[in-house]
């Protein structure tokens, strides 16, 4: 997997895959189905803003640094659909077997911190595979 030539991107990039990697940490040797879940969400939402930052232009988005994580919040938030439009929106569809995936990832958000409960093995290995799957494909966009 190669990095991407942004600053940015490429900081986003690395945080996504070490996030996905302690999600599976997190379900493989802990157990604990629901913060496996909510570190992938993580994972998948920063390699969509690698993405963007990758399809996006410089000269339609700020300078790297501060500015752009300022743009990226301000304009996404940790919206994963809103995401998926803007890359889609600058030629990086995603094929339908990721898509299909991405349904069922993008029902993540931050609010799930809030839930109590342990989840449950299936829908977090579900969600893991999903949010691998996206988190291969938009690295190999960049």
């Amino acid at each position: 997997m190669a990095l991407p030539r942004d600053i940015d991107a490429r900081k986003y990039s690395r945080v996504a895959k070490q996030r996905l990697d302690e999600a599976k940490l997190i379900l493989d040797k802990l157990e604990l189905f629901a913060a496996a879940e909510y570190m992938g969400g993580y994972a998948v939402e920063c390699i969509l803003k690698a993405l963007v930052l990758t399809v996006t232009p410089p000269s339609q988005r700020p300078p790297a640094g501060e500015k752009t994580v300022e743009w990226l919040k301000n304009e996404f938030g940790h919206d994963l659909s809103a995401l998926r439009r803007w890359a889609a929106a600058r030629g990086a569809q995603m094929p339908r077997d990721i898509a299909d995936g991405f349904v069922f990832v993008a029902t993540w958000d931050l609010q799930s911190r809030y839930e109590l409960g342990p989840g449950s093995l299936e829908s977090a290995d579900r969600f893991l595979t999903a949010a691998a799957s996206i988190v291969k494909w938009a690295d190999s966009r960049m």
